[in-house]
């Protein structure tokens, strides 16, 4: 296999790998869908021009971090583009939400494995709950017909449920942060 297949190769391995990472970067900077996938498109072409410049070797690399600084770049790219348009944000606030994001983002994984390990701790009963409300897609009035609540009380048991899980993720975080000594 050539060099330029293995390369290639390596970046939709890589791309596939965090482009959910990167479009929730992306999202939380911008206020519509439509610029979403606009610059989403635009950034992973930069991306694939520019993978022969990413390297993995340097200390500190990764290609999250590397697909996250293109990406900003494009929202700003495209938010100077409609820059007409009445709510817009500062250059500044664009660049303090890309840094929390950023933060966030290189985070998720391991508050994707808090919430999995958080989950399995749920009684039976709350599991069912979660599942309803989130995994079926359905409307909470639908959701509470389901279990047999009314909205209301399903909307607060969720909220109750919600907390618990909160704060089991930010526990275990920090547990694992401790562990690694981070």
């Amino acid at each position: 296999m050539s060099d330029a297949n293995s390369q290639h190769e390596a970046f939709v391995r890589l791309f596939s790998r965090h482009e959910g990472s990167v479009r929730a970067f992306v999202t939380s900077l911008l206020p519509n869908w439509e610029g979403v996938d606009e610059v989403m498109q635009e950034a992973s072409l930069v991306m694939w021009r520019k993978f022969d410049q990413f390297d993995p070797n340097k200390p500190d690399s990764s290609f999250l971090s590397w697909a996250f600084v293109i990406a900003r770049y494009e929202v700003l790219m495209y938010r100077r583009k409609r820059a007409t348009d009445r709510l817009v944000f500062s250059e500044d606030v664009y660049e303090l939400l890309a840094a929390e994001a950023s933060e966030f983002a290189e985070d998720h994984p391991h508050r994707r494995d808090a919430l999995n390990r958080c989950l399995t701790r749920l009684e039976p009963a709350q599991r069912q709950l979660i599942h309803v409300v989130y995994a079926d897609g359905v409307s909470i009035k639908e959701a509470a017909s389901r279990v047999g609540r009314t909205p209301t009380g399903l909307y607060k048991a969720v909220a109750r449920i919600r907390q618990t899980l909160l704060r089991c993720i930010e526990l275990t975080i920090s547990e694992t942060r401790l562990k690694e000594g981070l």
